[in-house]
């Protein structure tokens, strides 16, 4: 499983962008990830699957606008 760290852009709060985030894999049907927010630092967690190609687009492409930063663990 790749774990990517999202720094948050401090004009949102990471904890609405996760649940906005969760309902955009839904709509594309990508169940199989892991998210989860920080709210000290502002930072949300997502675990994707090592073969989740398309998910891992998809959360890139969702974040890119709201991200400061991004962390591959």
């Amino acid at each position: 499983m790749k774990i990517f760290r999202f720094q948050i852009d401090p004009k949102f709060k990471a904890q609405y962008l996760a649940e906005d985030l969760k309902l955009q894999l839904e709509v594309n049907r990508h169940n199989n990830v892991s998210i989860s927010s920080n709210n000290h630092t502002n930072e949300i967690v997502v675990g994707v699957p090592d073969d989740g190609g398309e998910t891992g687009e998809i959360v890139g492409s969702f974040m890119e606008s709201y991200q400061t930063g991004v962390i591959l663990e």
